[in-house]
């Protein structure tokens, strides 16, 4: 796995709709999908949903082909852009002139083959598409039998893949092509998933909350393997999404209505999607050189610290604030605003930090991912400014807790440690410290309790331990559904790398199959019985197996054993010995 790009595979399938998309996403997908395309020596997109109850394509699809054929273009392999009479009028409003294969089954079977044999591309990918269900019809996500109105172009992929030829999909609700690769999963797992559920796979299934973010996060896997920015300008993205309605007709799919949304989402999700995409492209700000304008939105004690940090690197700070007056005396900043936060602030910014109160879908963020502007989470920032090593924990309850009592066995072995993070001391105040303490000392592992709120907009934060202790329902009022609160509390591992540890409450059925989606090593901790590799409990004590060898550490008594376990085996994982783990086990 490439760190940047599993990041990306997880950004993209955020899931608005409520699908269960996170669920149905196969790891590592992106990655392989972009290494192939590189290899491409000519692509066929096939795009184009049409909405039978408004008489026209849809928004998602087009824009998102269209995206991705210019970035292959940019790469030297020429593309054939794909579709139907009824969808035509969609690209032909993007400036392309779509080869448009269309009839009957059988003419458009005819088509198919005489297309593959004139044209011979070695890759196709199909972005937002119908693939037809088990009984051989095509359904919308309602359930409605679409077939009247949807040419069979997923011939061209069933051919194809007679053929030999590479293929990919792209998909966001399971009737797609290619979501054949995870069938029996979406016939339970998605709203009508019997009936809609295509049988029509592809080698390579990329899973998006939106089909248009999965060919956007195709676009960026090819930049990080490529080395060059790849992805559109927001202000493109945003002008096409205007022409296919404006000029083609488009409506929006889910609500049917004639407008530059996409399903049911205003264009400043996508441009969220689109700028937190290119920033696992571009370089780290802190990398390129140079003090920084850096603006800080929020100023309680997460802000207030960032902002400290940030002033002590040598970076000038604008901090921006909601409340009508903030108290100036001992503020760390050069300029400040009360009273709300404005574009004009913060436009002169390289870059801004927001605190974890400032929600993702805030307007200001809106107007800084429209000019371009980088935003980063309070967290993100400390992290790139730290060269401690650090244990992360997250999870629904226990974390502070969990987070302290590892920070007490480090103590209690002699190592140096700082707890903070969620509700305690922030990452940047702990950093600062350091910064200050005294030279030539252990630099202290920083232990940190990590919230959904905080992990919802990293990038690469990577700590080298990360433990998840349980999920349940919570926070639904900002992430809508659990589904999607798993998909961003497992933020915390996707920078992961080999040599990085995971550990999982094999106890909590939400949690497990997390494990297929780390790149590093995983280990598992159980109240109910052995685990391969982590902690459990057996007849009242402590066990504990890293790399094979089984130790005991003594009798258990703690009434949240989760966080026990997941405390120990994150201190043995960190170098703790046994014996100072027996201490902490009683």
């Amino acid at each position: 796995m490439n760190p940047r790009i599993a990041s990306m595979e997880n950004l993209i399938a955020r899931d608005p709709g409520g699908r269960n998309v996170f669920g149905l996403a196969i790891a590592d997908q992106l990655r392989l999908a972009a290494q192939s395309l590189r290899l491409a020596r000519r692509a066929a997109i096939v795009s184009g949903f049409f909405v039978t109850g408004a008489g026209a394509g849809e928004t998602d699809g087009p824009p998102g082909a269209h995206a991705l054929a210019e970035a292959l273009r940019a790469l030297g392999i020429p593309v054939d852009l794909v579709t139907d009479a009824r969808n035509a009028p969609l690209f032909h409003a993007l400036g392309e002139e779509p080869r448009v294969l269309d009839g009957s089954p059988a003419e458009v079977a005819a088509a198919c083959a005489h297309y593959l044999d004139e044209r011979r591309p070695t890759h196709l990918v199909a972005v937002e598409r119908l693939g037809r269900g088990a009984d051989g019809r095509y359904r919308n996500m309602r359930g409605a039998d679409v077939s009247e109105t949807t040419a069979p172009l997923d011939e061209l992929f069933l051919e194809g893949g007679r053929r030999g030829l590479t293929t990919l999909g792209i998909g966001d609700g399971g009737n797609e092509v290619g979501m054949g690769r995870v069938f029996t999963a979406a016939r339970t797992a998605v709203c009508h998933g019997r009936l809609v559920a295509t049988v029509v796979p592809t080698d390579y299934c990329i899973v998006a909350g939106v089909s248009n973010w999965g060919a956007l996060g195709l676009v960026g896997a090819l930049s990080v393997l490529e080395g060059r920015d790849l992805l559109p300008a927001g202000g493109k993205l945003t002008a096409d999404l205007e022409k296919v309605v404006e000029v083609g007709g488009a409506v929006d799919g889910v609500t049917g209505r004639r407008e530059p949304t996409v399903d049911g989402l205003p264009a400043a999700e996508s441009l969220r999607v689109l700028e937190e995409l290119r920033s696992h492209v571009a370089p780290p700000p802190f990398e390129r050189g140079g003090p920084l304008t850096v603006g800080v939105l929020g100023l309680g004690e997460t802000g207030r610290a960032a902002a400290a940090l940030l002033r002590s690197r040598g970076h000038r700070v604008r901090a921006s604030d909601a409340a009508a007056h903030v108290p100036e005396i001992g503020l760390p900043a050069d300029d400040l605003e009360a009273g709300g936060h404005t574009i004009g602030f913060l436009e002169p910014c390289d870059l801004v930090v927001v605190s974890p109160g400032v929600p993702t879908g805030a307007a200001i963020r809106g107007a800084l991912h429209a000019r371009g502007i980088p935003v980063m989470s309070a967290l993100e920032m400390a992290s790139a400014l730290c060269t401690n090593p650090i244990v992360a924990v997250t999870g629904t309850v226990g974390k502070r807790t969990t987070a302290e009592r590892i920070g007490a066995l480090f103590r209690q072995g002699g190592r140096a440690v700082a707890v903070g993070g969620n509700r305690g001391t922030p990452l940047a105040t702990l950093v600062l410290a350091a910064d200050r303490g005294s030279p030539g000392g252990e630099p202290p592992t920083f232990v940190l309790a990590v919230s959904s709120f905080q992990l919802e907009s990293v990038v690469r934060f990577r700590p080298r331990v990360a433990v998840m202790l349980n999920l349940a329902e919570a926070h639904l009022d900002r992430h809508r559904t659990l589904a999607e609160y798993v998909r961003i509390k497992s933020r915390i591992f996707m920078n992961h790398r080999p040599d990085d540890a995971l550990i999982l409450n094999a106890d909590d059925p939400r949690l497990r199959p997390l494990a297929r989606k780390h790149a590093g090593r995983t280990f598992f901790v159980s109240a109910r019985g052995p685990v391969e590799q982590g902690a459990w409990l057996r007849r009242g004590r402590v066990r504990l197996a890293v790399d094979g060898e089984e130790e005991d550490l003594g009798r258990f008594e703690e009434p949240f054993p989760e966080n026990l376990l997941g405390a120990l085996l994150a201190a043995r994982l960190s170098g703790l010995p046994a014996e100072v783990l027996r201490g902490g086990a009683g």
